[in-house]
């Protein structure tokens, strides 16, 4: 892959990168700590997930393709034990439309390969890395402290 495309392959994930550093390193808690590494995901677990179907074929129905769905899930699954407190707490909400976005993401990765609808979906899973982070930003604002001041 030459450079130019994979700097053209990368400019969807610039603003998530800005974002998610952002939310990790200047929001404090748990809330804040789990938008940030939910939006910094895509970073990591897409070219895992191109690698995988590149290396499987891509076309065909096969359990070992399954595995591709596996670093964007896995991590999810992570996500959520590691940050299960924030699930029943007062940023409960917040937490789970996060979580509920993420699993969007993985499952949007997941029907372009499994349909083969690529071009539909394609252009959806290059935006969602971008709409979560803004998602995520929103969410992640402690409007306990705001409304305590």
């Amino acid at each position: 892959m030459d450079t130019l495309n994979l700097f053209l392959l990368s400019i969807p994930f610039w603003i998530p990168a800005i974002v998610g550093l952002y939310l990790v390193v200047k929001r404090p808690g748990p809330l804040g700590l789990m938008a940030g590494l939910l939006t910094l995901k895509p970073i990591v677990t897409t070219p895992i997930w191109l690698a995988l179907l590149q290396n499987a074929n891509a076309y065909r129905l096969t359990p070992a393709n399954f595995l591709a769905i596996l670093p964007g899930a896995g991590l999810t699954l992570i996500a959520f034990m590691v940050f299960r407190p924030l699930f029943s707490g007062p940023q409960a909400d917040n937490a789970r439309i996060l979580l509920v976005l993420d699993i969007a993401r993985v499952l949007n990765s997941f029907l372009m390969w499994l349909v083969g609808l690529i071009c539909v979906l394609g252009p959806i899973g290059l935006a969602l890395p971008t709409l979560f982070a803004l998602a995520a930003i929103t969410l992640s604002t402690d409007t306990t402290q705001e409304t305590a001041s």
